[in-house]
């Protein structure tokens, strides 16, 4: 989430030291990352994929690991971009900052995120932050491991929120490295990361903050997409509408279930949390549906054969929307949504009566709302 612009007027020694210390070497040529990595055994297969929102995940280069080395090399247009450093299917992996210079990465074997990367500049900012969340994600961590164990889900609306204030920590953080560090590239990115999280009125600010030249890449244009698409809807406030398609191309609007106690789910194929809690909404649906209740689901998938597939597995009955556009999903621009599984109950009359009701406390609300 993954500047050195240094003038020197001094004596040549001191030219000399700086050119022996400095931690990278611009080229022309494009770049190589070169890798000493342990755990791995030879021909292990490493590849570099661009990790550019709204862009395919294309290989730039691949290699193997020989003797717990590795090289990769290629040429990137402008000054940054931000890849992902992976073996084959992902078992391991990480995000990096890569420019066209001589950059060293050391790392072990299931340690990705902990490797040592010298020679971007851009990736110093990007340790700036990794270093102020990372008490956070330690927290993460640990809960993880509870929530593992937690196999019945007996405990899983107070995982739920516990994992939310750990989200809401890592956001406020996260807010203030943007607000600290406006010429840099990675504050854009983590913008475009946590608008939704943080909220437009949040968000406006750190975006007009922003160095001219920040906004105008890719991240700053998603963040201004947002704060274009956003309505900054909260709980009390009446609905926004929006009309997407089905798997089958039929298109479904929100106010199409007016008159109707309405769950607005969003979810996704690839998200375990909204898988496990599938039974739960199915179970729901099945008892409330009789009695005016209604689901409208909203997919943040990329690939449609995946999120047709999960309606069919989960038995999801109701109406699934998406435009396919992952987490730049429009409804999910307007509603905020930052993480799933995430909805909003609206009442008959169109008031959003909640947000990320699960489990019990869903089951609760239904029951007196629909008696």
């Amino acid at each position: 989430m993954k500047k050195l612009a240094i003038i020197l007027v001094l004596t040549a020694s001191i030219i000399a030291a700086w050119f022996l210390l400095r931690p990278s070497k611009s080229t022309n040529n494009g770049f190589t990352i070169n890798g000493t990595v342990t755990g791995f055994p030879d021909s292990t297969k490493l590849y570099l994929q661009d990790a550019t929102p709204g862009q395919k995940q294309n290989i730039i280069d691949s290699t193997q690991i020989a003797n717990g080395k590795f090289t990769l090399k290629g040429k990137i247009n402008g000054k940054t971009i931000n890849v992902m450093l992976t073996t084959k299917n992902n078992e391991d992996y990480t995000f990096l900052w890569i420019e066209n210079a001589d950059i060293a990465f050391t790392a072990t074997k299931g340690k990705f995120h902990d490797a040592v990367i010298t020679g971007s500049e851009t990736q110093l900012d990007e340790q700036k932050l990794d270093a102020m969340v990372k008490p956070v994600h330690q927290s993460t961590d640990s809960l993880n491991q509870v929530a593992q164990r937690d196999s019945f889900g007996l405990n899983r609306a107070s995982l739920f929120k516990q994992f939310d204030a750990l989200r809401e920590k890592e956001v406020i953080l996260s807010a203030q490295f943007v607000k600290e560090n406006p010429n840099s590239i990675v504050s854009a990115e983590t913008l475009n990361t946590y608008a939704t999280a943080l909220g437009k009125n949040k968000a406006q600010p750190l975006y007009d903050n922003l160095a001219p030249e920040i906004k105008t890449t890719i991240y700053g244009k998603n963040i201004a997409e947002y704060l274009m698409l956003n309505k900054n809807i909260k709980i009390g406030d009446k609905y926004a509408d929006f009309a997407l398609a089905t798997p089958d191309g039929k298109i479904v609007k929100l106010s199409d279930f007016a008159g109707k106690v309405v769950l607005l789910d969003f979810w996704a194929s690839w998200c375990a949390p909204c898988r496990s809690e599938s039974p739960n909404l199915v179970a729901a649906y099945r008892r409330c549906k009789n009695k005016g209740f209604a689901i409208l689901g909203v997919s943040l998938d990329l690939d449609k054969k995946e999120w047709f597939d999960a309606i069919a597995q989960d038995g999801l009955e109701w109406a699934n929307v998406s435009d396919l556009r992952g987490d730049r999903c429009v409804p999910a621009l307007m509603y905020s949504v930052s993480g799933i599984p995430d909805n909003f109950l609206i009442a008959k009359d169109g008031t959003v009566l909640a947000r990320n009701l699960h489990g019990q406390e869903l089951r609760d609300k239904l029951q007196s709302l629909l008696k």
